[in-house]
């Protein structure tokens, strides 16, 4: 009677360590799959700076057309809006965002730019009138009425077109290229 008793108490913890051992398979499998899954999703950044004028987001390997648009705008201010006293602070700036590639084109572009108004005592405003961005290119193509004043006094207007173009890699847009593509003077 205890052999048949003790029988039946062995397979009866036989079977619950079998469902134990089954549910704890179960589980592993699952957070295999949890791990897999993770590792191989592309994980979509939301970024939101102070000064929001349209969402975009970031990617591993992509970026929106409008966080183009957004980095275009703002580096073209620090290139464009321009005193000979805050050339050197906007230079730095945008230098830090430079691909490497590009960055003594781009540097020795700045210090050029930087001396004009130096030299010629000028001040320069831009405002973007177009945008064309083209996010599988990471080009974007600003037009925008670009005034230089010495003191307070326009000197000249002129409608200009910039072709920016980055480069993205590792979470990083970096400027590759800033140049004037078209300029059309106005008459004052």
């Amino acid at each position: 009677m205890k052999a048949f008793v003790l029988n039946v108490r062995l397979a009866h913890l036989l079977k619950q360590r079998n469902i134990f051992v089954a549910i704890s398979f179960l589980l592993l499998c699952t957070n295999l799959l949890q791990v897999f899954l993770l590792l191989c999703k592309d994980e979509r950044l939301i970024v939101v700076p102070p000064d929001i004028r349209q969402e975009f987001w970031i990617q591993k390997n992509k970026v929106s057309a409008s966080y183009l648009e957004e980095m275009a705008v703002f580096y073209a201010d620090l290139i464009l809006e321009n005193t000979p006293n805050g050339a050197a602070f906007r230079r730095d700036i945008v230098l830090r965002h430079a691909a490497s590639s590009s960055f003594g084109t781009l540097k020795t572009q700045l210090l050029e730019d930087e001396k004009r108004l130096k030299k010629e005592h000028l001040s320069t405003s831009f405002q973007p009138n177009t945008i064309k961005v083209d996010p599988q290119k990471l080009t974007v193509h600003i037009t925008g009425d670009l005034i230089c004043y010495v003191g307070k006094k326009r000197i000249s207007q002129s409608k200009d077109t910039y072709k920016m173009a980055f480069t993205y890699s590792r979470g990083c847009l970096r400027i590759e290229t800033f140049t004037l593509l078209e300029s059309t003077p106005h008459a004052l």
